[in-house]
C-alpha cells in the first residue's frame, strides 16, 4: 500500500513547486510595482504591477490544479491496493 504523504511541498511534483514559486515571486514583484507606482504616479508601472499580480494568481491556480491531480492519483493508488 502506498503511503505518500499529502505534504504539498515535500511530495509535490517539480511542476507544482515551480508554479508555486513563480506565483509567489510574481505576486510579490507585482505588489512592489504597484506600491512604487503609487509613489511615482506612474501609469505604466501600475499596469505592469497589476499584470504581475494577475499572473501570480493564475500561477497559484495552476499549482492547485497540479496538486489536485497528484492527490487524486495517490488516492486512487491507495484504493486499488
Amino acid at each position: 500500500m502506498t503511503h505518500a504523504p499529502f505534504d504539498p511541498w515535500n511530495s509535490g511534483t517539480p511542476a507544482y513547486r515551480a508554479a508555486l514559486v513563480t506565483g509567489m515571486v510574481s505576486t510579490f514583484v507585482g505588489i512592489l510595482a504597484v506600491i512604487a507606482a503609487a509613489f511615482m504616479d506612474s501609469g505604466p508601472v501600475r499596469i505592469v504591477g497589476i499584470v504581475l499580480i494577475g499572473a501570480g494568481v493564475l500561477s497559484h491556480l495552476v499549482g492547485i490544479g497540479l496538486r489536485r491531480r497528484q492527490a487524486v492519483r495517490i488516492l486512487r493508488e491507495r484504493k486499488s491496493e
